[in-house]
């Protein structure tokens, strides 16, 4: 059975336990930032982290987390104390400045997470395709990290996927969700959550959006 797409949580724990609830044997694949902005990116991210570990979510790397695993990660225990209090507030408070629980839940992210995952006919990364060299591994840029869709699209590496018809992402927020499978291939179901109240998923069984509640 195909997956569940999920986007930018940003903190909102009740949208991943939504999912679980409205999809229980699915497994997920989330399109990263899980973390800052919202009221609890320790119980979005630790969550993941279990579904991951257990086999049932496929984690993939956002700018957030690459933000902050990226600066934190080369400091030492008290200089990374001090970047977590003032550069991710929100996130520390969320772990009740234990610096030293976020930065495990951190690395543990860094061991699972990918750039982009491909099932099927479909392609999801966090903001936008990957651009490919001479392999699938080879990653040319970040962008499929930072991209927008103003920036354009790369193509649908089918060179080494031949199946793939479509990508998924969020990063972007849009105040409805873009579905253009027979045009441009392209799916961004980020809606601004923490700011909007609104969320939804991409079901890849029935290739369809599905909106919370």
């Amino acid at each position: 059975m195909a997956s569940v797409v999920v986007p930018d949580l940003h903190g909102c724990p009740h949208f991943l336990e939504w999912v679980q609830r409205r999809f229980p044997e699915r497994h997920l694949i989330v399109l990263g930032d899980l973390i800052n902005r919202g009221p609890d990116s320790r119980r979005v991210l630790q969550l993941a982290l279990y579904l991951a570990a257990e086999g049932r979510a496929t984690l993939l790397w956002g700018n957030h987390e690459d933000w902050v695993y990226g600066q934190s990660s080369r400091l030492k225990p008290a200089a990374q104390e001090r970047w977590f209090r003032h550069h991710a507030h929100d996130l520390f408070k969320s772990y009740h400045s234990d610096a030293r629980a976020l930065s495990a839940d951190l690395r543990q992210f860094a061991s699972l997470a990918e750039p982009y995952v491909v099932e099927g006919a479909m392609l999801c990364a966090h903001a936008a395709r990957p651009s490919l060299g001479t392999g699938p591994d080879d990653l040319l840029d970040m962008g499929y990290m930072w991209d927008r869709p103003a920036s354009g699209l790369h193509p649908l590496p089918m060179h080494f996927f031949p199946d793939l018809r479509y990508s998924v992402h969020g990063h972007t927020p849009v105040k409805r969700p873009v579905v253009d499978l027979d045009g441009e291939g392209v799916v961004y179901i980020d809606l601004g959550t923490v700011r909007t109240g609104r969320f939804c998923v991409w079901d890849a069984e029935t290739e369809a959006v599905v909106m919370y509640p």
